[in-house]
């Protein structure tokens, strides 16, 4: 659903950027799954949501000071799998497109998506050696229900490798 990227003022609000195609989600829930940088989870009731810009202010139940808003910095806002809304045709999940084997079109592996870097205009997918734009262009077929990912060619991601 997000990422927490901050506290907001000392009473413990916290700034909640959103990263779903349907914010106008979040100031209905009244709970979070919260997924800490080291992985553990938590869940914490909302007693409070605000927009702001592009967007949300959050107070949970148990953080009331700056300091335990700090400490909530870097975790992700997540809901069970079974509670997200359906995308339109063509369009993927982040769990559904980690860990998609990337092959060319001869069937040479170049490595798993390990990654997905947020882009402007496209995501990027770093796999193996390669940064591999989410482009049409660049993707020959994405299919996660066989576990792959066909791009164009090697010589085409050539100029994407991971430094």
């Amino acid at each position: 659903m997000g990422a927490i990227v901050g506290p907001h003022g000392i009473r413990g609000d916290v700034k909640l950027r959103p990263l779903t195609e349907f914010p106008e989600r979040i100031p209905k829930l009244k709970e979070l799954r919260l997924r800490f940088p080291d992985g553990h989870e938590e869940h914490r009731k909302i007693l409070k949501v605000r927009t702001q810009h592009d967007a949300f202010l959050v107070l949970f139940e148990g953080t009331s000071t700056r300091e335990a808003a700090e400490a909530l910095r870097g975790t992700q806002a997540v809901i069970p799998l079974e509670d997200a809304a359906p995308l339109p045709e063509g369009r993927y999940y982040e769990h559904e497109i980690l860990g998609l084997r990337v092959v060319t079109p001869d069937e040479e592996e170049l490595g798993t998506v390990r990654q997905i870097i947020p882009g402007a205009s496209n995501d990027v997918y770093v796999a193996g050696d390669y940064m591999i734009p989410a482009t049409h262009d660049a993707i020959v077929r994405l299919a996660p229900e066989e576990g792959i990912i066909v791009v164009r060619s090697k010589e085409y991601l050539q100029g994407e490798e991971v430094r």
